[in-house]
């Protein structure tokens, strides 16, 4: 019926032409193709968007002129050929993602010029001819993830100035071609991330002047040099996680000042240059966690000014002085601080908190030589020849043998002793204890006799004379009463001091003896 009135409204208007009936005329061809257009048999028609999904075809279907968008999804499409799409040439998007694509001819996307996202992911694509996408000029969307990609060629997204997104993850990418991107100026997303990159050369990103987010995760790259990237100015979020990066590094001088999130998470991190992160001055989220880091130096916490949070955890934390200068950054740090650090090293600290373990253990605050300090710090002598700690609750002894040499050091801790131990920890306490008492005794009386000597020099030298003096008057006195019996002669002994006022006088029972305050005087008996 449809095709009866428009037959008959033509051959009314072909006998009367005008410019008006021109343009009815022009109306109604374009109506012939919508009339006689069929929704595909198994699609899903909505409007000019035609949904052919889930339905195991091997083949492209018909009537499909006119459309705008096509979904060819989760289907049975092996290759596509030469001119396969020919006549679509309204069509803006389309989706054949989830087939079984191994092979396609550097002309099937013919004619495609209006078509701005193409979405190829999840096929068996192994290679694409390097004339792919040129005859898609408006392409702003890309799909190629999770294909098998060994490679790309170098002018493949060559004119593809308005491509905006770029998905090529999941590949088996081992390089990516120096200035591939040359053309991509409107690019803001590349996904290479889960391929097998191993390394990276300085201009293969060039051209990528407004990309803001860049995939590397899950690769083989062992270094990460950040004058790699000196041609992304505006790049804003970078992820190289789990790769197989052993050192940062940066040799080139120059700021990326845009960069404001960087994930080095889950690879195998042991060294960073000390001024590799002050390229990225403005740098607000770091993540670390999971590498081989024992410390951190110093000039590289000094270039953390600026970041909000940071993610340490997981590393081989060695909790001894060189952990100080990251502890302390810690504890001042203001933002976010994402997991928690366990000391790897030390023994006795496994398993504690950094922070816990340097206020626990007063890390930071002994010296080197390890001398106690304040309850609760260990310090334990050791050397090559091994150390025997001794514990208790409140004190213990560190002793080693080494050649001869026995070094005994205390230490604060805590922990459980053997009977046998414990007596001997008392028994040196004791000995300790006693010589120091006797020490202390010997130099009380030696301090009494040198200022006894000092504050009566003369006088008590004369006092002792006089003293000695008097114990031989008395033998001979004891004489003298002998030869008494035998002779009546008497002996008297009779001595006047010249000065008698500073005297010292000492009676006896056999006269009276005075001694002068003068050096060269004696008592005369």
């Amino acid at each position: 019926m449809d095709f009866l009135l428009v037959g008959l409204s033509l051959h009314w208007l072909l006998k009367k032409p005008s410019a008006s009936v021109v343009c009815v005329l022009g109306a109604l061809l374009e109506m012939l193709p919508a009339a006689d257009s069929v929704c595909a048999q198994q699609c899903r028609c909505d409007g000019k968007l035609v949904y052919c999904e889930s339905q195991s075809l091997g083949e492209m279907p018909h009537n499909l002129s006119g459309v705008q968008g096509l979904s060819l999804r989760y289907n049975s499409l092996s290759e596509l050929h030469d001119d396969q799409f020919t006549g679509l040439l309204q069509l803006t998007w389309l989706y054949l993602d989830h087939n079984h694509i191994y092979s396609v001819d550097p002309n099937a996307f013919r004619g495609l010029r209006r078509l701005k996202e193409l979405v190829l992911s999840s096929n068996k694509i192994t290679q694409l001819p390097n004339a792919t996408f040129r005859p898609m000029p408006n392409l702003r969307h890309v799909h190629l993830s999770y294909n098998n990609l060994q490679s790309l060629e170098p002018d493949m997204f060559h004119g593809l100035r308005k491509l905006q997104t770029l998905h090529l993850r999941s590949n088996a990418l081992k390089t990516i071609p120096v200035r591939i991107f040359q053309d991509c100026r409107s690019l803001e997303f590349l996904d290479v991330g889960y391929n097998q990159l191993q390394s990276l050369a300085r201009n293969a990103f060039a051209g990528l002047l407004k990309l803001t987010e860049l995939h590397l995760e899950h690769n083989d790259l062992v270094k990460v040099n950040f004058a790699h990237f000196p041609r992304l100015l505006s790049l804003r979020t970078l992820y190289m996680q789990w790769n197989k990066v052993i050192i940062v590094v940066n040799s080139l001088d120059w700021t990326w000042n845009h960069l404001e999130k960087l994930d080095l998470s889950g690879n195998e991190i042991e060294f960073i240059e000390s001024y590799a992160f002050d390229v990225v001055p403005n740098l607000k989220i770091l993540q670390l966690d999971s590498n081989r880091l024992t410390s951190i130096e110093q000039a590289i916490l000094d270039s953390w000014k600026s970041l909000s949070s940071i993610s340490l955890s997981g590393n081989s934390w060695e909790c001894n002085r060189n952990i100080c200068a990251l502890a302390t950054w810690l504890s001042n740090f203001k933002g976010h601080h994402e997991g928690s650090l366990l000391c790897a090293s030390p023994v006795h600290t496994q398993g504690e908190e950094v922070l816990d373990a340097v206020h626990g253990f007063h890390i930071c605050d002994d010296p080197a030589t390890g001398t106690a300090t304040e309850s609760g710090v260990t310090m334990v002598a050791g050397t090559d020849q091994g150390v025997t700690v001794i514990r208790d609750a409140s004190s213990m002894y560190a002793t080693q043998d080494t050649t001869g040499v026995r070094t005994t050091e205390l230490i604060s801790a805590t922990g459980v002793l053997s009977h046998d131990q414990q007596e001997n920890t008392i028994h040196v306490h004791k000995v300790i204890t006693g010589t120091m008492a006797l020490l202390f005794s010997f130099l009380i009386v030696v301090l009494v006799l040198y200022v006894s000597w000092k504050c009566f020099p003369a006088g008590l030298r004369h006092l002792r004379q006089c003293f000695v003096t008097q114990r031989r008057k008395q033998k001979q006195q004891q004489t003298m009463h002998q030869m008494a019996a035998m002779s009546t002669q008497e002996y008297y002994v009779d001595y006047k001091p010249n000065h008698i006022e500073g005297a010292l006088v000492i009676i006896n029972d056999y006269g009276s003896c005075s001694c002068h305050q003068q050096p060269a005087r004696e008592c005369e008996v």
